[in-house]
């Protein structure tokens, strides 16, 4: 891993596409900004591992003959989510942290 060091409004650059710069470093957070081709996708690594996790599961399931009730349950979960979901308005106090 290389670990590099840098101050607000410093940048890196990956290959001649991306460049990552650090926008503000407040207390133990750091916002990161991003400049990158709109083809290539950028996750937080805990959402990454969560799409790898669910394709591994998937991939097992379908080779025990489980695909479509895997499929069949996945809808049936993000239908729930879907009527279940309330859209809240953060408030301003979020908005600062």
């Amino acid at each position: 891993m290389l670990v590099l060091t840098r101050k607000a409004e410093e940048s890196l650059v990956i290959g001649d596409q991306i460049t990552l710069t650090i926008l503000a470093i407040e207390g133990d957070r750091v916002k990161i900004g991003i400049q990158a081709p709109r083809e290539i996708r950028i996750y937080r690594k805990e959402v990454w591992d969560a799409i790898h996790e669910q394709n591994r599961l998937a991939e097992l399931l379908a080779q025990d003959g489980h695909g479509e009730r895997f499929k069949e349950l996945r809808q049936f979960l993000a239908d729930e989510l879907d009527a279940n979901k309330e859209v809240l308005l953060p408030s301003k106090e979020s908005q600062e942290s």
